[in-house]
């Protein structure tokens, strides 16, 4: 009886060593032609207190309270001899309802590219322009994009499609590109690492946030860990934190625009990551996020005095690929 118990308990023993030393390799599988629609939903709650367009020289406090649900179609077009793969985005639509400033607020982009939107007394329905003026819209709002991904998830390249170029001035083309990629890599996260990595291996990488006015973009730092395996599933924890007194000033098209610049702030970030062993891809995420920052507004006027604001929030996310 002893003899059976030891037995046993080496035996299980053996299972969990060999459970934990278990390693998996997290890369992407590109399948030329395959396609999937993403659907990323949220909710985002919180409250700036600050100037306005309306109020530009006082503080106003404007709560805002939204749900957003955004669709897109993607299709691998083809890999490159690296082993890229390029994938085709398509937007499916945009949904936004809530409440901002407690007026109500409806924003919604159809599949066509019509856009009907009101919030409190204001409207909006692009059925209603000419022709022309509807045509022009829905064809910037129906354009997609082609992004170049490597197995490992690392966002390499953004390519507008022409009639997204064609409605966004030259200079600002570039930071497009970039806050359209960096958002990308936000949600997968990645780079995932080159080698397996067995249960309980963290990784991390830096997120380039391209929003202010200096030479190298500030950098977010994401830690990565595979948390657990659950048959066909690897589970990914993934957090980030930032916090600390600042001196940064947003980008803005012209000297037109009001100048913002963050004083103080935080961000914290905490998601898991389902990556789909047997298909090679991170086919859904859970995202929780809070953040708070601190600055002045200075309006663009000649000796005009800056005001300050006070902005926080937090917001729920999830994202996931329907094959």
């Amino acid at each position: 009886m002893m003899g059976t118990l030891m037995m046993a308990s080496l035996m299980a023993m053996g299972m969990t060593v060999a459970v934990a030393q278990e390693q998996v390799r997290l890369a992407i599988n590109f399948v030329p032609g395959g396609t999937a629609t993403r659907i990323v939903t949220g909710k985002l709650k919180g409250e700036w207190q600050g100037p306005t367009p309306k109020s530009p020289d006082k503080p106003l406090t404007v709560p805002f309270d939204l749900t957003a649900r955004v669709s897109f179609y993607i299709v691998v077009s083809q890999i490159t001899e690296e082993g890229d793969g390029i994938v085709s985005v398509q937007p499916q639509g945009t949904q936004v309802k809530g409440t901002v400033g407690e007026q109500p607020l409806e924003f919604v982009i159809g599949y066509d590219g019509d856009v009907k939107a009101s919030w409190g007394a204001w409207s909006f329905d692009s059925t209603k322009l000419p022709e022309e003026q509807r045509k022009k819209m829905r064809q910037v709002l129906t354009a997609g994009y082609e992004i170049t991904v490597s197995p490992q998830g690392k966002v390499k390249a953004v390519k507008l499609s022409e009639a997204l170029q064609g409605a966004v001035p030259p200079a600002d083309i570039s930071l497009v590109n970039q806050i359209l990629s960096a958002t990308l890599q936000a949600l997968l996260p990645a780079p995932f690492p080159e080698e397996p990595v067995p249960v309980g291996k963290s990784w991390q990488f830096a997120l380039p946030l391209p929003l202010f006015e200096t030479e190298k973009p500030v950098e977010l730092p994401f830690k990565c860990t595979l948390a657990e395996l659950r048959g066909n599933e690897a589970v990914i924890a993934v957090q980030s934190e930032a916090k600390g007194d600042a001196d940064l000033t947003l980008k803005r098209r012209s000297e037109k625009e009001p100048k913002i610049t963050v004083k103080s702030g935080q961000l914290q970030a905490k998601g898991e990551v389902i990556f789909l062993l047997n298909v090679g891809v991170p086919q859904r995420a859970t995202w929780k996020l809070s953040g708070e920052a601190k600055g002045i507004v200075t309006p663009p006027a000649k000796d005009a005095s800056p005001v300050a604001f006070n902005l926080h929030f937090a917001a729920e996310l999830e994202d996931q690929l329907l094959f």
